[in-house]
């Protein structure tokens, strides 16, 4: 029998904050949502609306479907990163090759 883990919002919300080195004061200023309440979201006092999720993750650059499916393996490529897939499909694979051996370099010079 399969067992359905269920999601802390707090704590998945806190290290994707985190993840992506924004503080709570960045955070409320961007979103429109008061630094108190970001606070007692993380501190699992409160639980935010799907609204209130929405303004929140959205500066992050995360969905609220990415943020409800993080566990799945589930992938869902931003608006940028669906325009780079479609570009690279009209390369060759040997220009294809190039450009993702530059992205790995590019990645492994910020390590």
């Amino acid at each position: 029998m399969q067992t359905m883990q269920t999601m802390n919002i707090s704590i998945e919300f806190q290290k994707i904050r985190k993840q992506k080195s924004m503080s709570v004061y960045k955070l409320s200023k961007i979103s429109g949502i008061s630094e108190n309440h970001i606070h007692n979201i993380e501190k699992d006092i409160s639980q935010p609306s799907l609204y209130v999720l929405e303004k929140l993750l959205e500066p992050l650059g995360i969905t609220i479907t990415e943020f409800l499916n993080r566990d799945s393996g589930v992938y869902y490529p931003s608006d940028f990163e669906r325009e780079l897939l479609e570009s690279i499909r009209t390369l060759t694979d040997e220009q294809a090759q190039l450009i993702l051996q530059l992205i790995k370099n590019m990645n492994a010079n910020n390590k």
